[in-house]
């Protein structure tokens, strides 16, 4: 019996090593690792979610943004900054116009005839009653004495009839008839001498001969061009103000011209239209400058500089100037907290050394470098620029020095 349970055992067990083993259910350490790292990424993206979107956020960060951490990391950025005076600026306006004559004619005959003589050659200087044209006499010489002639008889008649008047010989009529003879005879005489007068055409004011249009043996009729007669003094410079601009100006201001020929002359204005021009919309001045010498010619182009009110400005240098988002010109400053805002200026002249614009707040910190990695509202550190440091374009006070 002992041995047949001994048997027994060794048989099942014999038995139980014949039969196909069954595959455990293991799960692989990589596996299981995966599976970790599947949840914790799912857990991360659910919580980004729940808290506003953070983890999907792939937008590279403005060059503003990295400032700014950066500054977090080691400090407020470093900003150089200035303040500049603020001064009277002799603020103009430029208008661009050219010279013409203040007085200019083309002398016309009044009586037909033939030019016998010329006094004068084109731009001689003339003065007023200068004999320019002579037309020939034509019987005009003759036609005057015999009306010097008829007043005579008329004369002696009229005082005839009177003297038998007051004996009683004749009628008051008689009378009547010889001083309406006399008056008649008289009218004659004066057409004869004006006549004969404008056979010799004279300038009617000081001036230039600018145009000789007829010839010596020309015949004229009447209405026909002798000579045109400009007067250059004074000169007179027109110019275009737009409209903008003419609310700035009023007549009897002083101001300069700037010929093109680098001659420059003062005047004062002396016309400003009271309408603009259709086309252009804008208004009509002249200045008159004097011109004694004729020097200055008419038709130049020349530049009008009428000096204005001064302005209270500041200079600055071209290289502080930004822009904004919405395009403005300004600077940035440095506000008292030390936080960045931006101010628009406003530009009255630009000269080689600088731009002058309108003048800012008192004590405006301007900043001089790095207005361009800072915007509104950041926080920064000024730095006094060492360039403009007891200096600046108009330490010496003058204005465009």
């Amino acid at each position: 019996m002992p041995d047949q349970k001994q048997t027994e055992p060794e048989k099942d067990q014999s038995t139980l090593s014949k039969q196909p083993k069954q595959p455990r259910k293991k799960i692989s350490s990589s596996l299981m690792w995966a599976l970790i790292f599947t949840l914790l990424i799912a857990a991360w993206i659910v919580t980004g979610d729940f808290k506003g979107g953070s983890a999907l956020q792939t937008e590279s960060p403005s060059l503003a943004e990295k400032a700014k951490e950066t500054n977090t990391k080691r400090g407020l950025f470093r900003v150089r900054t200035a303040e500049f005076p603020v001064v009277e600026h002799p603020e103009k306006l430029v208008i661009r116009g050219r010279t013409l004559s203040d007085n200019q004619v083309e002398l016309k005959a009044e009586t037909a005839g033939l030019i016998t003589k010329l006094d004068v050659e084109k731009g001689d200087f003339v003065k007023k009653g200068t004999v320019i044209c002579h037309l020939e006499d034509g019987g005009r010489s003759a036609s005057l004495f015999e009306a010097k002639a008829v007043v005579t008889q008329t004369e002696a008649d009229f005082k005839a009839s009177k003297s038998l008047q007051r004996r009683g010989h004749t009628a008051g009529l008689k009378v009547l008839q010889n001083k309406a003879l006399l008056d008649r005879a008289k009218a004659a005489l004066m057409r004869a001498e004006l006549d004969l007068a404008r056979t010799k055409i004279k300038a009617p004011f000081d001036g230039f001969v600018d145009h000789l249009p007829s010839k010596v043996g020309s015949y004229l009729s009447l209405g026909g061009a002798c000579a045109t007669l400009v007067a250059l003094d004074p000169l007179m410079v027109i110019g275009a103000v737009r409209e903008r601009d003419i609310g700035k100006l009023r007549p009897g201001m002083d101001g300069i011209a700037h010929l093109v020929t680098g001659v420059s002359a003062k005047g004062k204005i002396h016309f400003i239209a009271a309408r603009a021009e259709n086309e252009t919309r804008t208004f009509r001045i002249d200045l008159l400058i004097p011109n004694k010498n004729g020097a200055l010619k008419s038709g130049v182009t020349a530049d009008i500089e009428i000096p204005l009110t001064p302005r209270k400005a500041m200079k600055l240098p071209p290289s502080i100037l930004t822009l904004n988002d919405d395009g403005k010109v300004g600077v940035r400053v440095v506000t008292p907290l030390n936080d960045v805002k931006f101010m628009p200026v406003k530009i009255l002249s630009e000269e080689d050394s600088g731009i002058w614009v309108e003048a800012l707040p008192p004590s405006s910190n301007i900043i001089t470098v790095g207005q361009d990695f800072v915007k509104a509202g950041q926080k920064v550190k000024p730095v006094e620029d060492p360039k403009f440091k007891q200096k600046s374009p108009l330490a010496k006070g003058t204005p465009g020095s």
